[in-house]
């Protein structure tokens, strides 16, 4: 049977308690991420001192999350659901391939384990919807000068208007309405996306117009009575791009804004991002205001998700 492969890139998370620090540490020493405006070798002492702290302060959220990222076992059961359905399809076998920027299994390795077999078509992309070169770029920055199985290679940077893709994504805003007992058109979407170093946007990175493109596709499918788009997860000595999601949170309920539904539009899995940041951090707070709110799921390894992303290695 002829086989093919799908390599899948993505940032990595910790799979255990001590394994954070090291997660930490290659994050915030990667200067296409975050750039400190420092030398390489200040850079990385930084970094160092940042997850030797940072480490100790988000220990507690993890072992709120079971000790480890859910991240990788989420991409893993997605995976799993992937390749029988590809076989069905196409008839012929799929293997799938993980490579990670900042933790196990890192893309020097996973790829190391490829080289030199062969394959008929290798498709390869990340788990960013939305195109970055401190996310997606990142990912090939360290794909593309390693050696590689061979194979007819399909390359998908971005997906963010792929319609299977966002079709998951409206489906939820849907019931997320049902909860809230409201239809679409009495509710405020907040597209929360994760926030970047404003210097990357001045550089002309895409990431927020593919934010923005996405968010107005989005709004066009749901017809909400009004929505907004902020960022989160700022941290480290640079200025971010804003309007941040927790101040934007304050300034609607300070409005009396109500039924508001939370869409974390660059997020497609459970993290410490959704389930620690705005499920425990930011929502609550908003309730306290006597008010309705109430977050997406996470796609995480839903049968449409998976759908979704064979449409987008197949179209």
């Amino acid at each position: 049977m002829k086989k093919d492969l799908l390599y899948i890139m993505y940032m990595g998370g910790p799979d255990s308690i001590e394994g954070i620090e090291e997660f930490l540490y290659n994050l915030f020493s990667d200067r296409t991420i975050i750039d400190f405006h420092v030398g390489g070798m200040l850079q990385n002492f930084i970094a160092k001192k940042i997850a030797k702290k940072r480490s100790k302060k988000v220990a507690p959220e993890y072992m709120k999350l079971g000790g480890q990222s859910p991240q990788l076992p989420h991409l893993k059961s997605l995976l799993e659901k992937i390749r029988p359905e590809y076989q069905r399809i196409t008839g012929r076998e799929l293997e799938t391939s993980i490579g990670m920027c900042y933790y196990h299994p890192y893309i020097k390795d996973s790829l190391k384990e490829l080289e030199g077999r062969e394959f008929e078509n290798i498709y390869v992309t990340t788990m960013y919807p939305q195109y970055s070169y401190t996310t997606t770029g990142a990912c090939f920055d360290r794909f593309n000068p390693l050696p590689k199985p061979r194979g007819n290679m399909v390359i998908k940077k971005f997906w963010h208007m792929n319609e299977k893709y966002n079709k998951c994504i409206t489906d939820r805003i849907f019931k997320a309405a049902e909860k809230l007992g409201k239809p679409l058109s009495e509710c405020h979407i907040l597209f929360s996306a994760h926030s970047l170093p404003e210097y990357t946007v001045k550089k002309g990175d895409e990431y927020t117009m593919h934010i923005r493109e996405q968010a107005n596709y989005l709004i066009s499918k749901t017809n909400p009575r009004s929505s907004g788009l902020a960022y989160q997860s700022r941290t480290g000595p640079v200025k971010w791009v804003s309007p941040y999601t927790d101040q934007e949170l304050v300034r609607l309920a300070q409005e009396k804004v109500d039924n508001v539904i939370v869409v974390p539009i660059s997020f497609v899995s459970d993290h410490i991002e959704t389930l620690i940041e705005l499920d425990e951090q930011y929502i609550p707070e908003y309730e306290k205001s006597g008010l309705n709110i109430v977050r997406i799921e996470s796609l995480n390894d839903s049968d449409d998700f998976a759908e979704a992303i064979l449409d987008i290695i197949l179209n």
